[in-house]
């Protein structure tokens, strides 16, 4: 049980911890203060920060006033460049803070339209704040004692911080993130809910009678469109909310709720809406969108629909598809939730696989060399450390070898020149993008070009003319303007063809030179368009139902291949190209749920914006909750104390603070924790005097009490990549270990030797991650974790030991079928630890049997827990795993979600030795058996994997068990 209360804290607490998180060293932040904010941005983010300090003041008062609450104290603001990819995070635990990336969207995500995006940005993740923060009832009770705190890691105060944590915190995710998209879409003039991204998701799950129930949206399935179900339909149910029972709806929800224990969520909606509870207006919001879709359907419908044909369907989401330069075959990316993204290449009918490579995270371009022996992409890995930007890779299909061209650059949609010299590209910079070129002849590491200088707007989509001068790509202001521009190569001019208020992407010279195609949702869909560059007109080219977007013509211009929507994905389709069939008329179209954009912050708004100042840590470090602490240390009264922590909102300082009086012992206990950040090393300071209990030493029955006192100074350098990382730590531990329990007079406890002394030490570690898993996935299923750990304890550092200890432990995983039957995995665990020098004592020999668990470190399953000892030990599991079912179900909004069932079947070895009692092969301990394992979602947080067991043990000691266990993150 212990084990699922901290479960349950890791990850509720998750969103809280990552104030701690760590930014590049290299980054120096400055603040602008203004009446509700506190904006900090490092360098280079200066007209962003003065930008986002106009909006936020601007939306402030509209938010307030939307959910009736008025946040204690300012809102701190972090901006951020340190990834290519949108980002942005709200938390309220222990004060509130809004986390923003200040790259744009990219034009194929749900957030690729937009009228100012980080007008969008800020408002969804306020909008977070103000409705997960409010308190009523007892919970402003609980908030003037208490504050709003993080728990520490023992049962009592989870159940504390369930208790006295701002209650919303605890409402499903559909709630939070359906109540913020509601709120951007509301007060921004698009929004995701104006876009015709969500509208084509809608429009085609109805007419493929594929919409979620209640209960899909409040888990985490593994299915299109997946995590984006919560953000969907949580909208659309707050959406309807709201045109049904009030615009007022969501503030009078967000307070009700503010009042209720956690996981209550049923009466607020029952008190507010006539008796109704969220499954039931969820089943209404259903009906409501079919008949909404229905009719657009119908009015789509007037007009015969353009005719596709399908391609490749061998995925959830096929991007991104280019013909070779003699049309034998195409590439495009392919991002599937049973495996790794990966680029492909097939022949012209796309059924033929003839290559296949891994990409990591990326934009999904690509690009063929003139040649059509290479594909050139972008992909990203981490910078410096701790940022994610993308670089310039190449592919060579005749040696199946990936080489990587830039480092650092911040490249996407890269295309190649016909001549294979150059490389067009968007880079990023500080919330800007702009048009750069790379020269391919510079050598092994060509330096990018920028050839515009766009501010804090948006490129997308460069692509060559045929002849190579011409480069055609998309501008996205802040106005919710785009602009298809051309950029001359030999004149280095730049000149815009038109201007729109309706979105258009992924423009794409015609083989001949003469048009110039692109997606755009002007008919309301994303339909293929075409630019005649000689009579300067557009024409409509296709007529979708869905849509489709990412257009790519044939070389002999007779076909587009596109990436054409299902309610299942994207898939690959071609459509035949016929001019005759263009029309500059628009077609069937649906209304526009555009609204004129709020005026956007004017420069002399920005202008006056407060000056800044140097970041200050001390600003955001203090105290700001507490909880009581109520343990044991073995004496018949209860040890009373209170813990606090905290962390400045950049993370470069946080700590941890305990006190505990012992009446029983009449001593007082305490520890202390800091961890420091501003260096690439993360340092970190522990002290404490604290009970320790070895529950039933030795199995005797009974359970060993001592108190550990010192201190201990370390060091953590990661070096970190995308798929991969490192740890490397050391660090210098003083400790002094007195017994509580009380003693024989031989020093021993229930004839045990005890150890009472120091047991100062050195020690050195490094580990080593790798392992994947995919949302499919039972467990990780490819690649290793390693990790091997030194400590040195002498008498010339102070320790009253001589002894080294050595531990080590390696896990591999192997898929064994990506077809008949996927996920199988093959586990193989090994594990040892050695002390080498004086005699260990009872609390330090090492000890096998019983179930896995986070506390058991040697497990050997059909043998008692902990029933072996000794001074040397090695352990090893193999263990086969297997899906059994994928119910993705559960008791409606209820806080309870079955994700998968699988099963394992395993065999165990170990043995322990000393130096009276050597290793002998015929003395391993050998147990078999099989487990039933299910992967839940519970409190619609925490991810655990409960587990029931049956093992049997098949040498001395052995037994038959049937046991439970808890698995955290397999």
């Amino acid at each position: 049980m212990r084990t699922l209360f901290i479960a349950v804290t890791l990850v509720l607490c998750t969103v809280s911890l990552s104030l701690a998180a760590k930014f590049d060293t290299s980054f120096s932040y400055s603040t602008i203060e203004t009446e509700h904010f506190s904006i900090h941005y490092h360098q280079g983010l200066e007209p962003a920060a003065r930008k986002v300090a106009a909006i936020a003041e601007e939306t402030h008062p509209l938010l307030v006033q939307e959910f009736r609450w008025q946040p204690a104290g300012k809102t701190q603001v972090v901006l951020i460049d340190s990834s290519d990819f949108i980002n942005g995070l709200a938390v309220t635990i222990p004060y509130n803070a809004v986390y923003l990336q200040v790259v744009p969207p990219t034009v194929a995500s749900t957030l690729g339209e937009y009228d100012d995006w980080l007008r969008v940005l800020f408002t969804h993740e306020y909008a977070h704040i103000l409705s997960s923060d409010p308190a009523r009832g007892y919970s402003r009770v609980t908030r003037a004692i208490f504050g709003k705190p993080w728990p520490a890691l023992d049962p009592l105060s989870v159940l504390f911080f369930f208790a006295t944590a701002p209650p919303n915190t605890f409402l499903p995710r559909w709630w939070h993130e359906g109540m913020a998209t509601w709120a951007e879409t509301k007060y921004t003039g698009v929004g995701r809910g104006k876009g015709s991204y969500y509208d084509m998701v809608f429009r085609a799950a109805v007419a493929d009678d594929n919409l979620p129930s209640v209960d899909q949206i409040n888990g985490d399935v593994a299915y299109w469109p997946s995590g984006h179900l919560a953000y969907m339909y949580g909208y659309r149910l707050q959406r309807y909310i709201a045109d049904t029972y009030g615009p007022d709806a969501a503030g009078k929800l967000a307070i009700a709720h503010s009042g209720r224990l956690p996981y209550l969520i049923g009466r607020p909606p029952e008190d507010l809406f006539h008796g109704k509870d969220y499954s039931d207006i969820y089943r209404d919001m259903i009906v409501a969108l079919k008949l909404e879709q229905t009719a657009h359907i119908k009015e789509l419908s007037r007009a015969p629909f353009t005719p596709l044909t399908s391609v490749n369907d061998q995925g959830e989401n096929l991007t991104n598809p280019r013909f070779s330069p003699d049309g034998s075959r195409i590439a495009f990316t392919r991002r599937d939730p049973n495996e790794h993204t990966s680029g492909v290449v097939t022949d012209a009918s796309g059924k033929k696989v003839l290559a296949q490579f891994r990409r990591q995270s990326s934009d999904g371009s690509l690009s063929w060399s003139p040649d059509g022996k290479s594909v050139y992409f972008t992909q990203a890995e981490i910078d410096r450390g701790f940022n994610t930007y993308q670089d310039l890779y190449v592919h060579d299909l005749d040696r199946g070898e990936t080489r990587r061209i830039t480092k650092g650059e911040r490249l996407g949609d890269a295309q190649v020149a016909p001549d294979g010299k150059t490389v067009a590209a968007v880079i990023s910079s500080r919330g800007s993008q702009n048009l750069a070129l790379l020269d391919l002849s510079q050598g092994e590491k060509p330096q990018p070009r920028q050839v515009t200088s766009y501010s804090l707007e948006r490129v997308a989509s460069p692509n060559f003319s045929p002849d190579g001068r011409s480069i055609c790509y998309v501008l996205t202001d802040n106005t919710g303007m785009s602009a298809l521009r051309i950029y001359d190569t030999v004149d280095k001019t730049d000149r815009a063809l038109f201007r729109a208020s309706h979105t258009f992407a992924f423009p794409v010279f015609g083989p001949d030179g003469s048009t110039i195609y692109y997606i755009s949702n002007e008919t309301g869909v994303f339909n293929l368009f075409a630019y005649d560059l000689k009579g300067g007109a557009s024409y409509q080219v296709s007529h979708l139902l869905t849509g489709a977007i990412q257009p790519a013509p044939a070389p002999d211009g007779s076909s587009m291949l596109l990436s054409s929507y299902s309610s299942k994905g994207f898939k690959i389709a071609r459509m035949e190209l016929d001019r005759s069939r263009w029309s500059i008329a628009r077609g069937p179209s649906l209304p526009s749920a555009r609204t004129a954009p709020l005026a956007a912050p004017t420069e002399t708004e920005q202008a006056t914006a407060p000056p800044s100042s140097r970041y200050s840590a001390a600003k955001t470090l203090l105290p700001r909750f507490w909880l009581p602490k109520i343990y044991g240390d073995g004496s018949d009264q209860a040890v009373i104390g209170a813990f606090t922590a905290g962390a400045d909102v950049l993370g470069y300082n946080s700590y941890a603070v305990s006190a505990a009086y012992s009446d029983g012992r009449k001593r007082g206990y305490f520890s202390f924790t800091y961890l420091n950040d501003y260096f690439y090393p993360t340092l970190s300071l522990r002290a404490h005097n604290e009970p320790l209990v070895y529950s039933d030493l030795y199995q005797k029955g009974y359970d060993y009490w001592e108190v550990n006192r010192g201190a201990e100074l370390a060091a953590s350098v990661p070096v970190n990549f995308l798929e991969s990382a490192y740890r490397i730590k050391g660090g210098y531990e003083l400790l002094d270990q007195k017994a509580l329990s009380r003693l024989n007079s031989n020093g021993t406890f229930g004839g045990i030797p005890v150890f009472q002394g120091r047991r100062n030490n050195l020690f050195a570690g490094i580990s080593y991650e790798s392992a994947l898993k995919y949302p499919y996935s039972i467990s990780s299923e490819d690649g290793c974790d390693l990790a091997f750990l030194y400590r040195y304890f002498g008498r010339d550092i102070g320790s009253d030991q001589n002894l080294s200890e050595y531990s080590a432990s390696f896990e591999q995983y192997l898929r064994l079928s990506k077809t008949r039957l996927p996920h199988q995995v093959l586990y193989l665990r090994l594990s040892g630890a050695l002390a080498d020098g004086d005699l260990q004592y009872g609390q330090q020999a090492f000890q096998i049997g019983g179930a896995p668990s986070e506390y058991n470190q040697y497990p050997l399953r059909g043998y008692p827990a902990r029933s072996m000892t000794g001074k040397y030990v090695a352990t090893g599991t193999l263990e086969y795993r297997a899906p059994l079912a994928y119910p993705f179900s559960g008791p409606g909004t209820a806080p309870a979600f079955l994700e998968k069932v699988h099963g394992a079947l395993f065999t165990d070895a170990g043995q322990v030795w000393d130096d009276n009692r050597s290793f002998h092969a015929n003395e391993t301990r050998v147990g078999a058996g099989a487990e039933l394992r299910a992967d839940l979602t519970i409190g619609y947080w925490a991810r655990v994997t409960p587990a029931v067991g049956f093992a049997h043990g098949f040498n001395r000691g052995g037994e038959n068990q049937v046991y439970f266990t808890l698995y955290l993150g397999l």
